[in-house]
Parts: C-alpha cells; structure tokens; sequence
C-alpha cells in the first residue's frame, strides 16, 4: 500500500458540517500546521486516500488513482 502524503491544493467545493473528536482534531491540525496546509485539506485528501486504498475498487475515483 502506498503512503499517505499530504498536498497543498484547492478545489471547488460543497460545505458539511462534521464532528471529530477532540483528539483527531489536535492530530489533524498538527498535520496541516507541519505541512503549511489546510485542515479542511488534510481531511479531503485522507478521505480521498482512504476510499482510493479500500479493498472494495467500487469507491475508487478513476481520475485520481494511479494504479
């Protein structure tokens, strides 16, 4: 599996609203903060990662996997 890396990127987006726990928010945004990016994306692109790396390839976007 390959490793998770973070981007620094914008996109057109649609606004959620969501809850994290107290202890993956402090996580989250130490990573952001590290990488001179986004909290909002950190989340996108851990998201994108995850559904790109699941077993099931349903939820695998063509566009981005580079497989």
């Amino acid at each position: 599996m390959t490793k998770f890396k973070v981007r620094s990127e914008k996109n057109d987006s649609v606004n959620k609203t969501i809850r994290f726990p107290q202890g993956l928010n402090e996580r989250i945004s130490q990573i952001a903060q590290q990488n001179d990016t986004t909290f909002t994306s950190v989340v996108l692109q851990a998201c994108e990662y995850a559904l790109n790396n699941m077993e099931d390839n349903h939820f695998k976007d063509k566009k981005t996997s580079k497989d």
